[in-house]
């Protein structure tokens, strides 16, 4: 049987409630991960994790709110109460919410980037402009549900929406595959060490990571685009997702490395090239050139002589 809108929300809201409890058992690890640490990008990683729970708990509270006034009160029609949400102030309040966890899930992500390559801001800029993109489109689409008249399918709600889905994903994948890139070339100049970090798994948490934004903001764009209302009926799970990905980064890396040495996507060790200079000599004894035996010193002139060369022997290794 074909679901209404009323009970596509309702399911919604039920896979939302599951994704914040995960949530919460994650900052609540990434809470024992990152306290008591005095380093800065420590401190930035705390503030960016507890703003980004504080918006999915408002947004899950957001989504009870919805389906209290569309389920409960008899005024409300269900599935007209969420196809008209024009002028609905908790509609609009949830769609900002979203968008402002997604700006900053991008731009924490920029901000690993920008350490991970030795804080060179070029390579950051062609995300930043994208990201700069996307909060300009991402306002005015979450504006367009302001008229009391509009509508999911209404022209400024519906092209500008397409448009943010569009540069979110393009600046999640496009920083993503900096950072894995930037983390293959390190695995790739340590891999004849006899003792190296282990690169590989960190390219796949950071891959997998990115991958989940990715793969639900790629969903919700060819849902919302084929007419399905499926499109922002998930704009709650997604902002949950959006919350999880970098909460799942340090959980996961706490876990490997453990409290005192966690190493986060902003505290790898990145191997530089090392220039050394070796000058080797070689002595070549000819049949035209003879060696000539040097008189035999005393004992402790040996003695002495023999220490001598052995440290120069080994200040030449």
């Amino acid at each position: 049987m074909k679901q209404t809108l009323a009970q596509m929300y309702l399911t919604c809201g039920w896979l939302e409630a599951i994704f914040f409890g995960m949530n919460c058992v994650l900052f609540a690890f990434c809470i024992y991960v990152l306290w008591g640490h005095a380093a800065a990008s420590r401190r930035i990683l705390l503030l960016t994790s507890l703003l980004q729970f504080l918006l999915a708990a408002a947004r899950a509270s957001i989504s009870v709110a919805e389906l209290l006034q569309a389920l409960t009160y008899p005024i409300y029609e269900a599935d007209s109460y969420y196809s008209d949400p024009g002028g609905n102030d908790l509609f609009i309040a949830g769609f900002a919410v979203y968008v402002t966890n997604s700006f900053i899930e991008e731009l924490l992500l920029i901000w690993r980037l920008y350490v991970l390559y030795d804080k060179n801001i070029k390579i950051c800029i062609p995300s930043l402009i994208i990201w700069v993109a996307h909060v300009c489109v991402s306002s005015v689409a979450v504006s367009g549900f302001e008229p009391l008249t509009a509508t999911s399918r209404s022209y400024n709600v519906h092209v500008f929406s397409l448009a943010g889905w569009g540069l979110e994903t393009g600046v999640n994948l496009l920083t993503t595959l900096l950072i894995a890139r930037r983390l293959w070339k390190a695995a790739r100049r340590t891999a004849g060490l006899s003792t190296h970090f282990d690169y590989k798994s960190s390219i796949l948490i950071v891959i997998e990571c990115g991958a989940l934004i990715t793969t639900s903001t790629t969903v919700m764009f060819i849902l919302y685009s084929s007419g399905h209302p499926v499109g922002i009926v998930g704009i709650g799970i997604a902002t949950q997702l959006a919350t999880i990905s970098p909460l799942l980064i340090i959980a996961r890396f706490g876990i490997v490395t453990g409290k005192s040495h966690v190493i986060l996507a902003t505290d790898l060790p990145i191997p530089r090239p090392i220039e050394v200079s070796v000058v080797r000599t070689e002595h070549r004894v000819s049949s035209e050139f003879p060696m000539k035996m040097m008189p035999k010193r005393p004992c402790a002139l040996d003695a002495k002589s023999s220490n001598r060369s052995e440290d120069e022997h080994d200040s030449t290794h």
